[in-house]
């Protein structure tokens, strides 16, 4: 690489590491620096954007990774610090601007993210059979959705129409489970493989999983509150989330 390129790209490096904004992580209620997006991640989310079912599950993938990487810290996010911290990071680098549809909203309008309402844990139980839920972190989703990407690349188009749904929340019941017991029987799911948790999710008592269930879907309510406008549209993080119209 010509020597030139090369110290441009050291000063391109520079003025990226230098454009911080500090954003309040909801699940530690402290604030962090991170660095403002790029063109490359941006162009990641685009090309997921064409890429089906697995487009759409690497496309969560990629904005962990946007968290992660773009932070100056070491830091444990979870899942439900994900969308507080994008929505923050977007108002910085592209503007408060968001037009969905139509229609053109302002970011600054959203209520502070609040996350006091939010049970990170819980502890739920049917039929003998007790199961501690987590809200997994950014790197145990990332983990569990490239075994599904994996898993899905082994199916025709015509099994992916039939089994992807059922795949993805199987998956997502995976994500929220730390351990299963039975009496003094205890399976600590940090331990198996992604397949074995998946079977294991597979033989639940149907109750056991409707309250696992329950519990995701009251967090991602309680969540999507926190972005949702007055007239009750919800912002998307989509692959168009970094799009300045």
């Amino acid at each position: 690489m010509n020597a030139d390129v090369k110290s441009f790209l050291a000063n391109l490096k520079e003025v990226n590491d230098t454009n911080t904004v500090s954003i309040k992580v909801p699940s530690t209620g402290k604030k962090a620096s991170f660095t403002h997006f790029n063109v490359s991640q941006q162009k990641q989310l685009l090309r997921a954007a064409f890429e089906g079912v697995e487009g759409s599950i690497n496309q969560s993938s990629i904005f962990n990774s946007i968290v992660q990487d773009n932070c100056s810290k070491e830091i444990d996010f979870l899942v439900s610090d994900r969308a507080a911290i994008l929505i923050d990071m977007r108002k910085a680098v592209v503007g408060n601007k968001l037009t969905i549809g139509e229609t053109e909203y302002n970011l600054n309008d959203l209520a502070e993210f609040d996350s006091s309402e939010f049970k990170t844990s819980a502890e739920v139980k049917s039929s003998g059979v007790t199961l501690k839920l987590e809200v997994p972190t950014l790197k145990a989703d990332t983990n569990i959705n490239k075994k599904m990407i994996g898993e899905l690349s082994k199916l025709t188009d015509e099994k992916k129409k039939v089994q992807s749904i059922e795949m993805v929340l199987t998956y997502e019941i995976v994500k929220y489970i730390s351990k299963v017991s039975i009496g003094s029987n205890v399976i600590d799911f940090a331990e198996l493989s992604a397949y074995e948790r998946k079977a294991v999710v597979n033989e639940l008592p149907l109750a056991l999983n409707n309250k696992v269930i329950t519990f995701i879907s009251d967090l991602k309510e309680l969540e999507a509150a926190n972005y949702t406008f007055e007239d009750g549209t919800v912002v998307e993080i989509d692959s168009g989330f970094l799009n300045a119209e």
